[in-house]
C-alpha cells in the first residue's frame, strides 16, 4: 500500500523525463507471502477491451459496444495516436461506430495545454465507453498523462464503464508503457488503468518477445503481456478471455535477478478461446506453490468443525454450541463465500441453524475490503468470539478477503483460546490445509494454482465437501495420488467432522471418508474416532 501512495503522489505531480514504475506489492521478492486484498486490487471495476492492433476480433467488437450501448448510450472516440488527427476532420474518426451507439463523440488534443483544461475531458464522465485509436502511443502519453482525461478515463472504468484499445491505444492502458524499441524497450508512463500489466501489441507479427522479456526482467514486480494481431484480451472484472485469430502470452520473471540469468522470463501461451481469471493468474505468478503442509493433522488448543454442507441438522449445531463455549458464548458468522447478492442471506440462515443449538449472540461479518477486515470493529469482535462458522459459497472468496490479513490471524487466536472454527461445504474447505476446488471458474477442478492454500486451521488436509452425494472418490484419489504428502478427507453431506487436541470423530447421518497416505481409504460412521495422522 505504501508503494501504491507513493506512486500516486508522484503522478499528482505531473509530468516527468524519468519513468515511474508501479511495483505490485510493497515489496520486490517474486514469491511473495500471498495476500488476498492485494490481489483483488489487480482487478479492474469496469472493462478493458484490448485489441494486438489490425483488425478487432468480432467477439471482442461485439463485447465492447454491448457495453457502450449500456447506461447513457455514449461512447467517446479518442484518435490521438493517429498524425492524421491533428490534421483530419474530427468526425471521420466516428464513422466506424456511427449507427452502432445512441451518441459518439470525439475528443482530441493538439497539445498537452488543450488536455489539461478543466472542461476539456468533462465529456467521459457522461460516457459509457470509451475507444483510444491506434498509431504512436508517445503521442497519447505525452498529451494524456496525469491530465484530466486520464482521470476520467479511470473513473469511468471504476463506476463500470468499459475502456477499449487498439495497438497504441492498448499500450497506453498500462502504467507502465512500452513506448517503442526492439530488443531495447523505451519506457514511458502510459495511463494507468491496468495495473501490474505491461501491454506489448502486434506481439508475433512484429517480433516483439525479445522487448517484453527485457522490459519484464528488469522489473520483475510488472507481468508482460503480449497480444497478437486479430486478437483481443477481454478483461470484465477479473474474468479474463481471449479470442481472435492469435494469442496472448503472459511472460514473467523468475525472479528479482531476472536480468542476470541465462533465462531470465517464463511465458505462458494464452491461446485464443482462454477463458481464465485474471487474479488467479497473478496469484499463480506470485504466491508460492504449495508443495509442503504447514503442519501435522491434528491441532493442539481449540476445536475445528467441518461440515459437508447440505444442510445441518439441530445434533451439529448443539454440537458447535458446545464447542463454542455454550449457549452464552458469541458466534461469529462469515457468510464471505456467498454469491455476492446473498450475503445478509446467508448470515440470518446460520444464525437460525446455529439458533437450532442453543445459539443466542451471534455478529455477522460480511465485509471483504482490507479496510473492513481490519478495522477495530472486526477485530475486537473476534477477539470476544468463542466460535467462528464460514458459511457455504466458493471458497476462493475468503482467500481473496482474508489472506495474509490481520484478521487471518486473528482467526487463529479463537482457537488458541480454546474455541471452535467450524463451516460448511465451501466454508468446510477453507478450515484444511489444502485448499480443494479453489478455481474462480467454477468448483470441478480440484487442484487450481494460485488458489491451493487454505487456512490451515486443520493442518496437513485437503478437505472435499458433498462428498457422496456428488460421487467425488475419484476426484479424491486423484488428489492424493498428485499430492501424497496431504490427508484426505471427503465429508457428506448434513455431516460433520470434529477435530480436537483428542483425535477425531464423525458426526451425522453420512460419514467421514479418511484418505491417509499409503492406505486404503475408511469411512467413518457418526460417534465413530479416529486418528488423522498416518
Amino acid at each position: 500500500m505504501v508503494a501504491f501512495l507513493v506512486l500516486i503522489a508522484a503522478l499528482m505531480e505531473g509530468p516527468r523525463s524519468e519513468t515511474v514504475f508501479a511495483p505490485i506489492f510493497e515489496n520486490s521478492a517474486f514469491h511473495r507471502p500471498g495476500d488476498g486484498p492485494a490481489f483483488t486490487l489487480l482487478a479492474p471495476a469496469g472493462t478493458l477491451v484490448i485489441v494486438g492492433g489490425a483488425n478487432t476480433p468480432p467477439e471482442a467488437d461485439t463485447e465492447f459496444l454491448a457495453a457502450a450501448k449500456s447506461g447513457n448510450n455514449h461512447l467517446v472516440v479518442i484518435p490521438t495516436a493517429a498524425v492524421a488527427s491533428d490534421k483530419n476532420a474530427l468526425s471521420s474518426f466516428a464513422k466506424a461506430f456511427e449507427g452502432k451507439v445512441g451518441k459518439v463523440t470525439v475528443l482530441h488534443a493538439k497539445d498537452r495545454s488543450q488536455a489539461l483544461a478543466p472542461d476539456f475531458a468533462k465529456v467521459i464522465a457522461e460516457a459509457s465507453a470509451a475507444w483510444i485509436g491506434g498509431g504512436d502511443q508517445k503521442r497519447l502519453a505525452e498529451r494524456y498523462t496525469n491530465t484530466p482525461v486520464e482521470t476520467e478515463l479511470k473513473a469511468l472504468l471504476a463506476r463500470g464503464g468499459a475502456v477499449g484499445g487498439t495497438s497504441a491505444g492498448a499500450a497506453i492502458l498500462s502504467q507502465t508503457m512500452i513506448a517503442g524499441g526492439n530488443p531495447q524497450p523505451e519506457i514511458q508512463n502510459g495511463l494507468g488503468l491496468l495495473r501490474g500489466l505491461v501491454i506489448d501489441q502486434h506481439f508475433t507479427e512484429r517480433n516483439r518477445a525479445p522487448r517484453l522479456k527485457t522490459a519484464i526482467g528488469k522489473h520483475p514486480n510488472q507481468v508482460g503481456l503480449g497480444i497478437d494481431e486479430s486478437t483481443a484480451v477481454i478483461l470484465k472484472g477479473r474474468d479474463l478471455r481471449v479470442v481472435g485469430k492469435g494469442k496472448a502470452t503472459w511472460m514473467v520473471a523468475e525472479s528479482g535477478a531476472g536480468a542476470s540469468r541465462q533465462n531470465p522470463v517464463c511465458e505462458k501461451v494464452l491461446p485464443a478461446g482462454t477463458h481464465d481469471d485474471l487474479v488467479r493468474l497473478f496469484r499463480e505468478t506470485f504466491v508460492a506453490k504449495e508443495t509442503k503442509p504447514r503442519g501435522k493433522p491434528a491441532i493442539t488448543k481449540g476445536s475445528v468443525m467441518a461440515v459437508g454442507g447440505g444442510g445441518m441438522g439441530p445434533d451439529l449445531a448443539k454440537k458447535f454450541v458446545e464447542l463454542a463455549g455454550g449457549p452464552d458464548a458469541l458466534i461469529v458468522i462469515l457468510p464471505t463465500a456467498a454469491p455476492e447478492d446473498s450475503p445478509v442471506l446467508q448470515g440470518l440462515q446460520a444464525q437460525r441453524m446455529l439458533g437450532r443449538g442453543g445459539a443466542t449472540k451471534f455478529k455477522v461479518l460480511s465485509g471483504t475490503k482490507r479496510e473492513e477486515v481490519e478495522s477495530k470493529e472486526y477485530l475486537e469482535t473476534l477477539a470476544k468470539a468463542g466460535g467462528v462458522w464460514f458459511g457455504g459459497g466458493r471458497q476462493w472468496h475468503f482467500v481473496d478477503a482474508y489472506e495474509g490479513t490481520k484478521f487471518e490471524q486473528a482467526l487463529k487466536g479463537v482457537l488458541e483460546r480454546g474455541g471452535v472454527i467450524g463451516g460448511s461445504s465451501a466454508g468446510a474447505t477453507i478450515l484444511g490445509d489444502y485448499l480443494c476446488r479453489g478455481s474462480p471458474l467454477g468448483n470441478t477442478q480440484m487442484m487450481t494454482p494460485g488458489y491451493e492454500k487454505g487456512f490451515a486451521f486443520l493442518p496437513g488436509v485437503g478437505i472435499d465437501q458433498h462428498f457422496s452425494q456428488r460421487k467425488r472418490f475419484a476426484d479424491m484419489e486423484a488428489f492424493c495420488k498428485a499430492k501424497p504428502e496431504f490427508v484426505g478427507v471427503g465429508i457428506d453431506e448434513a455431516t460433520a467432522l470434529i477435530a480436537t487436541p483428542k483425535g477425531a470423530e464423525a458426526l451425522g447421518p453420512g460419514k467421514v471418508h479418511l484418505y491417509l497416505p499409503g492406505r486404503p481409504a475408511k469411512a467413518y460412521a457418526s460417534g465413530e474416532q479416529f486418528l488423522l495422522a498416518p
